[in-house]
């Protein structure tokens, strides 16, 4: 028997599936019926939706066997998932690859095997939707050419979901940006205009006049803040299902923003340390892993005075790991638990009163999600906090 060997978009593909979030969910009608329609065209007595996970593959729908996952190294789907079009197995007994495998040898029995890949529209191969038979046989072009339409309609609903999903993300999304631009974008421009009006009135002098610009000062500097994310942000929906991944010399990007954060550091008599390995290279969209890391980077100086903003990171050829940890305030661990739950007031003033809104975390959490990775947070009062990136 031998093992099928790891696609070299290893990556990028166990991030498509994780997108889909179908592993381990409940069988549901549509992909039963799928599985029920190709075991009666190719008239094979199991069928099965298999998605190959990192260490399994797992059958989001099955008919014919009664397990719902079996080991990936014994899988006949990873190797499936090699090909670009419909894999055969015509006898499994006469095939070196499986001929001593555990699902020949034992239960199902398997001699026949036929799987077609489940191909995203960014070309990941998720799994396969197969037919299997225990004796050794073949397709005619018809039951092959049904199987490929069949396997065709399983990413079409799948891609579906995810496209409503996100749209209905975004329509939330949109309606608060313009709640908190109507909000946000307003108090300094009216704090402004009433200076002006105080002071031509005589009702300030021009010192009085002077601290309170300075006050709004620091009101204007957060909302241009927000105002650059919801650019930034808009910019790349346009190009959101065009993630253009690259390999990054992650090291040099950091060393770049932190270049541009200087004068922000700077006020706040803070130091970044650049902790990642010079050598390191993550396969990536630069401007998201830019726009995620440069509003991490910013929260933290907003919430440490005279400390140390570090960032580091690890990879291990499969996933990539960030940490942006600060000295600064920290914050209390059920707060830093409903940061990124959309539930509860998250919003505090940094260490020089800096306004906040939520606003950069909320559109951090949105690419993080879309990248298929995750971010986490661990935080203690007055010992600082550290931001967690996973992909």
């Amino acid at each position: 028997m031998s093992a099928a060997t790891i696609p070299t978009n290893e990556q990028t593909r166990l991030r498509d599936l994780y997108g889909t979030e179908m592993l381990d969910t409940p069988h549901e009608k549509e992909f039963d019926d799928i599985v029920k329609l190709a075991s009666e065209i190719c008239e094979m007595p199991i069928s099965l939706i298999s998605l190959v996970d990192a260490n399994r593959q797992w059958f989001k729908a099955r008919i014919g066997i009664d397990v719902d996952e079996t080991d990936r190294d014994i899988s006949f789907c990873s190797h499936a998932i090699l090909q670009d079009n419909i894999f055969e197995v015509p006898d499994a007994t006469q095939d070196n690859r499986f001929q001593d495998n555990p699902l020949v040898l034992e239960d199902p029995s398997i001699r026949y095997y036929a799987g077609v890949p489940l191909v995203t529209s960014q070309g990941n191969r998720l799994g396969t939707l197969c037919v299997i038979d225990r004796i050794p046989r073949h397709l005619n072009e018809k039951q092959k050419f049904g199987l490929k339409v069949l396997a065709d309609n399983v990413i079409k609903i799948a891609e579906l979901r995810i496209k409503n999903k996100h749209l209905n993300y975004l329509t939330q999304t949109q309606k608060r940006i313009i709640s908190i631009l109507a909000h946000d974008v307003r108090n300094p421009l009216s704090s402004i205009k009433s200076v002006i009006e105080f002071r031509k009135s005589d009702m300030l002098d021009e010192a009085e006049a002077s601290q309170m610009m300075d006050m709004v000062s620091l009101q204007l500097d957060s909302t241009i803040d927000m105002i650059e994310n919801v650019v930034n942000w808009g910019e790349m929906q346009l190009k959101f299902d065009k993630f253009n991944f690259e390999n990054i010399d992650l090291h040099d990007l950091v060393a770049r923003i932190a270049g541009s954060e200087t004068l922000n550091t700077h006020a706040k008599q803070n130091a970044i340390i650049n902790n990642i390995n010079p050598d390191l290279r993550i396969r990536a969209d630069r401007r998201i892993i830019e726009f995620i890391l440069r509003n991490l980077m910013s929260n933290a100086n907003k919430f440490t005075e005279n400390g140390t903003i570090t960032l580091s990171a690890e990879n291990d050829g499969r996933y990539t790991k960030i940490k942006i940890k600060d000295t600064g305030v920290g914050m209390p661990e059920q707060k830093a638990a409903q940061l990124f739950s959309g539930t509860g007031n998250t919003t505090t003033a940094g260490t020089k009163n800096e306004k906040g809104n939520g606003l950069g975390l909320m559109l951090v959490k949105e690419f993080v999600d879309r990248i298929g990775g995750s971010i986490s947070v661990t935080s203690k009062p007055g010992e600082g906090t550290c931001f967690e990136i996973v992909w």
